[in-house]
């Protein structure tokens, strides 16, 4: 998908599957996930000016402006934009249907959750938000890492039987990517994973499971017992194994920093 379809497809799925589930259960004001908490312990939000590019349904830009950020949430997506500025009202918050690179403010943090992935083009879109950052400024990104178990298996799929993985990922990126885009853009970088039990753990398991079958009937191949043999194979030794590495949590958090290169 390219970044117009990808419109397309979110507006979609808002107006099917967003008000009954992902809103309520995911991304709930009494529910919220371990990414955003990661997130959320990154900077000290008061009074700093923050853009949320691909803010979706708003909960992570209204959890800053609680904290005291003065947030601009955008997203391309119109019914996103519908749902977040129907389920998040504050006096620091305010949200618009836009591209981000149509946003001409300079903000002293910029935060893109799960959306980097998404884009035609990564690493330029990274460089469209650094001009976008104050002097002093810092880019909060986080997205799936695969160098993970998880990521072993799917990718296999992916490149040796041209599976369809996930419903709308372009790019399957890892913390070897954002060190070399630090460079590039001459900005430190400090980065970590997490979601372990995701990657390696019990949690892989149900998601294969759930997974699996899935993937196999849209290439139009029966494995239910090759399905089966394999879950029981990665319960007794992947679970067991510690991924607990650096590189080896489910999702990544890269925190960039222009100030260092001044």
């Amino acid at each position: 998908m390219k970044n117009r379809e990808l419109s397309e497809f979110y507006n979609n799925l808002y107006k099917k599957d967003e008000k009954t589930h992902y809103t309520k259960l995911l991304f709930s004001k009494h529910n919220i996930p371990r990414v955003l908490q990661e997130a959320l312990r990154e900077v000290s939000w008061k009074d700093k000016k923050v853009l949320d590019a691909g803010c979706g349904t708003g909960l992570f830009a209204y959890l800053i402006a609680k904290k005291g950020g003065i947030i601009t949430g955008v997203d391309y997506s119109q019914e996103a934009i519908e749902l977040a500025s129907s389920n998040y009202q504050h006096k620091n918050l305010q949200f618009l249907c836009s591209e981000f690179h149509n946003v001409k403010k300079k903000y002293d943090v910029i935060v893109s959750l799960g959306t980097l992935e998404h884009t035609d083009d990564p690493y330029h879109s990274l460089k469209l938000l650094k001009g976008k950052l104050t002097k002093s400024g810092e880019l909060i990104v986080t997205c799936p890492n695969w160098l993970n178990p998880r990521g072993y298996i799917l990718m296999t799929l992916k490149y040796l039987f041209k599976a369809p993985i996930t419903l709308a990922d372009i790019h399957y990126l890892s913390p070897l990517d954002f060190k070399e885009w630090a460079k590039r853009l001459k900005m430190k970088l400090t980065w970590r994973t997490f979601d372990y039990s995701l990657a390696s753990g019990e949690i892989l398991i149900a998601d294969l499971q759930r997974r699996l079958p899935n993937i196999f009937r849209d290439m139009n191949m029966s494995k239910e017992k090759q399905i089966e043999d394999f879950i029981k194979w990665l319960k007794n030794y992947t679970i067991k194994f510690d991924h607990k590495k650096d590189f080896s949590g489910a999702t990544g958090l890269y925190h960039f920093f222009n100030r260092f290169y001044q």
